[in-house]
């Protein structure tokens, strides 16, 4: 009868421990150490949809895995607060980074450069501050940075000019300042470019740009000021980036 009790208590145990294993062997263990210190920094047990750690790690809200890797982070409008550990920069296989619509503050780190698959980041209406590392540039397979609403500082980083996939970029809404950095004609792809509320003095450096592509803005420029867009009179909000207005 002891020896019965023994073998069903190991059972018990193995039983509860089960998933536990198998959602840590779903992902490396630098992937899972990266996505369980997002969760202690951003405070997950507040989160709107927490994370049962005792299930796959491809169940949880807004993860997901492909052949073993974690791909994508979808957690916009989940109630995260808090900071951005610099533990993300595990996730080398991360191709969509999506943490809008939070109460995310500090500073975006450094280590966001060696998430060198990422396509798309979000992380619009945050508390973001301090400068947009120029190390941005080094994420070459970006095609969206969406920062838009934050408190980001200081200049737009010449390193934005190194995103030759970019397809959209969105900073409006900070307290960026300062000229646009020259090269910005090499964003060959560039589609949409939002820019409004903020604090630039110099826009030439989007003279080329201009000339050589459709870009949708969310401005006017008039005699070197930035105007946003009137919605009342342009429905969607954007117009046609163009420099005659710059001339005058």
């Amino acid at each position: 009868m002891k020896t019965f009790k023994s073998v069903f208590s190991l059972l018990l145990m193995v039983c509860l421990t089960l998933p536990m294993l198998m959602a840590q062997n779903e992902v490396s263990q630098r992937e899972v150490i990266a996505l369980l210190e997002l969760k202690a920094k951003t405070k997950g047990h507040l989160w709107t949809n927490e994370w049962d750690q005792s299930k796959p790690i491809s169940t949880w809200h807004g993860v997901t895995v492909r052949n073993g890797k974690v791909v994508g982070l979808h957690l916009s409008n989940n109630n995260l607060q808090g900071r951005i550990p610099i533990t993300i920069g595990n996730l080398r296989h991360l191709e969509v980074l999506d943490l809008s619509n939070n109460t995310i503050g500090g500073k975006v780190p450094g280590l966001f450069r060696k998430l060198k698959n990422l396509r798309t980041i979000n992380l619009s209406d945050n508390a973001l501050a301090g400068n947009i590392p120029n190390t941005i540039g080094k994420l070459t397979r970006l095609e969206e940075l969406n920062l838009n609403n934050n408190t980001f500082m200081g200049e737009l980083p010449q390193g934005i000019n190194e995103l030759s996939q970019l397809r959209t970029l969105a900073v409006a809404n900070n307290n960026l300042e300062g000229a646009i950095p020259l090269g910005m004609e090499q964003l060959k792809k560039l589609k949409r470019l939002y820019l409004a509320h903020n604090g630039f003095t110099n826009f030439d450096a989007l003279r080329k740009l201009s000339q050589q592509q459709l870009v949708m803005t969310d401005f006017v420029v008039r005699k070197g000021v930035a105007i946003p867009i009137d919605f009342k009179t342009s429905p969607e909000g954007l117009s046609k980036l163009e420099f005659e207005e710059l001339q005058e």
